[in-house]
């Protein structure tokens, strides 16, 4: 079982880190929602096998706030792993290592529930069932899952409006990402 480190803030070393140790993308919705930040960062693995996991948070305004008691923010976490991490079923609340049998029964009962599209490349993602306070979205591309958890699970309409994810591990990338403090999510 490969370890979990502490999680970070994203900054330029974390960036440099993760391009190097990564055997995984580290995805980033770009554009970015408006008033979005980048939370945090987090990553599965060791010095032997590299990164076999990463999750990004990002925290903005709910754009699905309704009423009083709604949450005024909403956080995502988009995870990239390979499969039996299991650091995407944690953040999602769901029990097992992999989404396997939760996962080929939604693909069962209907076609996919979003698609976004991810390094170029189009992948549709279905919702599991898990705690009421997350939608819970996963799929695969290229044999590494990729999952979105959003809080408030109201906030899960967000993976359905054509999000476009864009790999940081690459060298040099060009994008000025805004931070801002580390979310409690991935503590």
């Amino acid at each position: 079982m490969a370890p979990l480190h502490s999680a970070r803030v994203l900054d330029e070393a974390q960036r440099r880190d993760l391009a190097a140790s990564a055997k995984v993308p580290v995805w980033l919705p770009w554009p970015l929602p408006p008033d979005w930040v980048v939370t945090g960062v987090q990553r599965v693995g060791d010095d032997r096998e590299g990164t076999v996991g990463s999750v990004l948070a990002l925290t903005g305004p709910n754009p699905f706030r309704v009423g009083r008691d709604d949450p005024l923010a909403a956080e995502l976490l988009v995870v990239a792993e390979q499969p039996g991490v299991g650091l995407a079923t944690r953040l999602a609340g769901i029990g097992d290592i992999d989404p396997g049998p939760a996962l080929t029964a939604a693909m069962t009962a209907s076609s996919p529930h979003a698609v976004v599209e991810a390094g170029g490349h189009t992948v549709p993602l279905w919702c599991l069932d898990g705690p009421a306070d997350r939608a819970t979205y996963v799929g695969e591309a290229a044999s590494v899952w990729i999952w979105l958890v959003v809080l408030p699970a109201a906030a899960g309409a967000l993976a359905l409006d054509g999000l476009r994810l864009v790999g940081l591990r690459a060298p040099g990338h060009p994008l000025d990402v805004p931070a801002g403090a580390l979310t409690p999510l991935l503590q």
